[in-house]
């Protein structure tokens, strides 16, 4: 079995999400699976449909990261440019799949559209991710895994091969405050250099008219993040 990858970007591609018309919901769901995974997600990119802008970003990223997990750009419509612009990147060409193609005629008979027809397409060399939410595939080529947009058939997409991410889960662990981080700000960069292997982030809100919020620490390392759990509990403590 492959290495399984260790970090990861997100590709979006859309100009609905970009305009603020759909709310992006699969960035969050890769996220949320890779952290329990135990795969480093680095980067989410968000960018337009325009074939030059996905192929720069997709160099860029699969160059940078062990695998890119693009969404969107996949439908029938003119917008939907994505796997050309994977193959272009790649430099392979753009090829109806046979296998998906077989199955179109047996659902549709020879009714199959220019549409569907188009759906179909995958960049040549490239893998299909078949899943039960959709008859249409995505792509796997090299570090690319290509995905649809639609939040549902996304995450069963993704779900059909995240057992080649990580190995070893990160854990997560929070602790609620009730002061303005500004009092513990210094005491906690403190605890920070101490482990280097956890990482602390600390995320303010307001309860009522008073300052609150959670302290939230994650480490691959289960000791090394209880002995950094403590040390953020007595260091809260001592403001009281």
């Amino acid at each position: 079995m492959p290495t399984p990858y260790q970090t990861a970007a997100i590709l979006i591609i859309g100009n609905e999400v970009l305009s603020g018309r759909t709310r992006e919901a699969n960035a969050w769901y890769a996220a949320k699976n890779l952290f329990d995974q135990g795969c480093k997600l680095g980067e989410v990119a968000i960018i337009a449909d325009v074939h030059d802008d996905i192929v720069m970003a997709l160099q860029r990223l699969s160059d940078r990261y062990d695998v890119v997990i693009t969404s969107g750009g996949i439908g029938p419509t003119h917008d939907d440019i994505t796997m050309q612009a994977v193959a272009d990147c790649f430099a392979v060409r753009l090829l109806e799949h046979a296998e998906t193609m077989q199955k179109l005629y047996e659902r549709f008979g020879q009714d199959v559209d220019s549409g569907r027809r188009r759906m179909a397409r995958l960049p040549e060399t490239s893998k299909p991710i078949v899943c039960s939410a959709s008859l249409m595939p995505g792509a796997h080529i090299r570090n690319v895994y290509v995905l649809a947009g639609v939040p549902s058939i996304f995450a069963s997409q993704l779900d059909s091969f995240l057992d080649r991410f990580g190995g070893r889960p990160f854990i997560r662990k929070e602790i609620d405050v009730y002061m303005a981080e500004s009092r513990f700000a210094s005491a906690l960069a403190d605890i920070q250099e101490q482990f280097n292997d956890v990482e602390i982030g600390s995320y303010p809100m307001m309860c009522a008219d008073h300052p609150c919020g959670k302290i939230c620490l994650s480490s691959q390392h289960e000791n090394h993040l209880d002995d950094a759990f403590e040390a953020v509990q007595t260091m809260i403590q001592g403001f009281l």
